[in-house]
């Protein structure tokens, strides 16, 4: 019997129960694919070929890496290669397990699951990340699908057992609509920054249209992000040209230097394929300043003067000494240096050449432990016709400047000997570009936890030692002037009776003209000077010669109000007078 006869002779109610088992079977099946493909061994639907354009971040033991291009080997057929992988991109890598680096992802790397769709969440290329208090922030960037509205960005919290999306809105002088800036996370602050990037055109109500990223603009102003327990606010700072070029992705690294800490922008793209490696920009966030300084240094390499963009960097201290490492760059071509350090503060480049150094354009850096740094993603500048041989994780030790395998390893950080000699330079090779900055890197850095104890146990002992020291000579006093009193009493006893008899000798009485009794003087404190925390002229204002850039919308701080005084002593009363 033809299957339309035998469609048309089922009753209707059969039909449907036949279609909606065939569908559900259908959606079973796709979703145990999805679910295997996420969560099983391979968490890739096909074999890593690269991974670019996504964010990463660090929350407790876990690497999280959001959104971005996943580009995929689904076979030996050439049109079956390299597809972008469709939809949500979420993995995790812990950082408490031990494990080997190998070009099987799956042996580290966990798939997370897609987030429900009424959270809203975009799929994203490019922005920042940031963390703090166990959530995780992401800002900026272009949204492929499913984007939020212009005051809003998106967060994550991690648990052990799954991860909770929610949003967060946007306040101050700030826009989501920016992409491709350079951020950084400043723990020690409870502060994120976001440099640089290029304007959007958020898309319409068209699913299908992503956010369109305008090419011609290149931004040079700082969105500072400030956590608190209350929530997070938002200030966007401007900077003439003349102090930073607008340039989109950049490498932004915070410095533990200064009174609460240095920016350091450097790499990047101004548009004509320059960015910023002879002259950094430098940014204080203590005063809201940014600087310029020169380096010294060779970067050039085979036929490239600079690594280039898409690079990735980390920085890793020693002491009052820095120095900041950044892999790959699209200039650096197969054989050539992808890796240059930059040492702070002799503000000097080296290059190291290693053949066993992938070249990597676009990938992630972050530095786990003191000596490990992980080289995440990214894509090979060898070309595209090598997938599957791009390793999606690398590690450097930066120490010993060999590429491994094990992870992790727990040793401290020692600078390579290469570095050496420059770590013990104090000042830049080629002098300070911006004095004022001399002053600043050579205050003794605090974390904002650090100085908020210092001001709140200095003022104890601050106002304690002033009572104190008031008390103690009041006190000091009223014994002084009772046994002046006392002195005086019986001074005065005899003074009386040698002038009765006096009188009495010369049988005229004279009136007795009692000398006036001590005065009771409040007691004087002498105020002494505090040890000077700054260099003079940071004391007194910048010299109007050099006058460092102001934004408008940083708001000075209204000075200290003066001390109350100490209520006057009260007026002491004589005491009685002794019985002669």
């Amino acid at each position: 019997m033809p299957y339309a006869k035998l469609w048309s002779k089922m009753p209707l109610t059969t039909v449907l129960s036949l279609l909606i088992t065939a569908g559900s079977s259908l959606v079973a099946a796709a979703a145990a694919e999805l679910v295997e493909r996420q969560s099983g061994n391979n968490p890739f639907s096909g074999q890593f070929c690269d991974y670019t354009s996504f964010q990463a971040s660090v929350v407790g033991s876990r690497l999280l890496m959001f959104g971005g291009n996943l580009t995929i080997n689904k076979g030996t057929n050439s049109k079956e290669k390299r597809e972008l992988e469709p939809g949500f991109q979420f993995f995790s890598l812990f950082l408490n397990e031990t494990f080997q680096a190998t070009a099987n992802a799956s042996s580290y790397l966990r798939r997370e699951q897609d987030p429900a769709p009424d959270k809203r969440i975009a799929s994203m290329r490019d922005g920042g990340a940031f963390s703090y208090n166990g959530d995780v922030f992401f800002y900026g960037g272009q949204q492929l699908f499913n984007a939020g509205d212009d005051d809003t960005i998106y967060k994550c919290t991690p648990t052990s057992q799954n991860i909770v999306w929610n949003s967060a809105s946007i306040n101050g002088n700030v826009r989501r609509t920016i992409t491709k800036g350079a951020s950084v996370n400043a723990p020690s602050e409870d502060k994120g920054f976001y440099f640089g990037g290029q304007d959007i055109i958020p898309k319409g109500a068209d699913n299908e249209q992503a956010d369109r990223v305008l090419n011609d603009t290149f931004l040079n102003s700082l969105v500072v992000l400030s956590f608190s327990p209350g929530g997070q606010e938002f200030t966007n700072i401007t900077t003439p040209i003349s102090r930073t070029k607008p340039l989109a992705k950049s490498n932004l690294l915070f410095v533990p230097a200064g009174k609460a800490g240095i920016l350091v922008n450097l790499g990047g793209d101004d548009g004509n394929g320059d960015g910023a490696w002879e002259d950094l920009q430098v940014f204080d966030i203590g005063s809201s300043t940014w600087f310029n300084q020169r380096t010294q240094g060779n970067l050039t390499s085979g036929r490239s003067r600079n690594p280039g963009p898409g690079t990735c960097s980390v920085i890793a201290s020693d002491g009052d000494n820095h120095f900041i490492y950044v892999y790959g760059g699209s200039n650096r071509a197969p054989g050539q240096s992808q890796l240059a350090i930059l040492t702070i503060p002799a503000f000097q480049w080296f290059t190291i050449t290693n053949q066993d150094y992938p070249s990597k354009v676009d990938a992630q850096c972050q530095l786990a432990g003191e000596r490990q740094m992980l080289i995440l993603g990214g894509r090979s500048s060898n070309g595209r016709g090598d997938c599957g041989r791009n390793s999606f994780l690398e590690i450097l030790d930066i120490s010993s400047l060999d590429i491994v395998a094990s992870f992790p390893n727990n040793n401290p950080f020692t600078p390579p000997p290469l570095v050496r000699t420059a770590s013990n330079s104090s000042n830049p090779l080629d002098g300070w570009t911006d004095p004022e900055l001399q002053g600043l890197y050579e205050i003794q850095y605090q974390t904002s936890a650090q100085r908020n104890r210092g001001s709140k146990s200095e003022k104890g002992p601050i106002i304690g030692g002033v009572v104190g020291g008031v008390a103690g000579v009041i006190i000091l006093g009223v014994i002084a002037v009772f046994f002046l009193m006392k002195n005086h009493r019986k001074k005065s006893a005899r003074a009386v009776k040698e002038a009765v008899a006096e009188v009495k000798r010369n049988s005229a009485a004279q009136p007795f003209l009692g000398q006036p009794s001590p005065g009771f003087p409040s007691p004087a404190f002498t105020s002494g000077e505090y040890p000077q925390q700054y260099p003079q002229q940071y004391q007194q204002g910048y010299p109007p010669t050099t006058q460092p850039y102001k934004d408008d919308y940083i708001v000075e701080a209204p000075a200290n109000p003066a001390p109350v005084e100490l209520p006057p002593a009260s007026p002491a009363v004589r005491p009685a007078e002794l019985q002669s």
